[in-house]
């Protein structure tokens, strides 16, 4: 009799123990979820000069955004990179064919400077922005192309004419965390080559 109780009293704290595990089990599983749903995330935006959005998406550290032109005057390409990082766009390199008619002649500070065959390359300089605008030419100036996760090298000059776009990073909840792109870019070819000169 007296073993029955014990192992009675046994049986009702063991049952107690699991039961008071399986609810901390299960109050961490729901903060867990609430805690994902209202986390912030960086997003990589493209908005044109009327406000319109017309691209959107959750990004990671390290996301690359790489935008490529013809230069005006001396009519070779020039590419900017950026990286996504701690919430801000950082210039990480520029390349160039040249260093006349206003493009970078010498390394920035807190940057070096690397010659290659093709390239001229700025690397460094610690400059970063949440948004800076990017001027988009036409087929006879500019000749603008874009390149960033997931769509690809695209044309810009062909699919934004003469649009002034406002490039951001910012940060909201991971319940907002879609990507949105209009059709224009949809409908656009990606992954097109480089255009070298006019």
């Amino acid at each position: 009799m007296l073993l029955y109780r014990y192992l009675a009293k046994l049986g009702a704290i063991i049952v107690k123990f699991y039961k008071n595990i399986l609810l901390l089990f299960l109050l961490l599983i729901t903060l867990f979820f609430i805690s994902l749903y209202g986390w912030r995330v960086d997003f990589f935006r493209i908005i044109d000069n009327d406000g319109k959005m017309l691209f959107s998406s959750p990004t990671t550290l390290g996301h690359i955004f790489i935008t490529r032109y013809i230069h005006s005057v001396e009519l070779t390409p020039v590419e900017d990179e950026y990286y996504v990082v701690s919430g801000k766009l950082w210039s990480w390199e520029e390349r160039t064919r040249s260093t006349k008619a206003g493009m970078p002649f010498k390394s920035p500070k807190n940057g070096r400077f690397i010659k290659t065959k093709q390239w001229l390359i700025y690397q460094g300089g610690r400059l970063s922005w949440n948004s800076y605008f990017y001027r988009i030419g036409n087929d006879f100036f500019g000749l603008n192309q874009a390149n960033f996760e997931p769509l690809g090298r695209r044309d810009f000059y062909k699919i934004f004419p003469g649009k002034k776009l406002n490039i951001e990073v910012y940060r909201a909840p991971y319940k907002f965390s879609r990507t949105y792109l209009v059709r224009e870019l949809t409908d656009a070819p990606s992954f097109v080559p480089e255009i070298e000169h006019k």
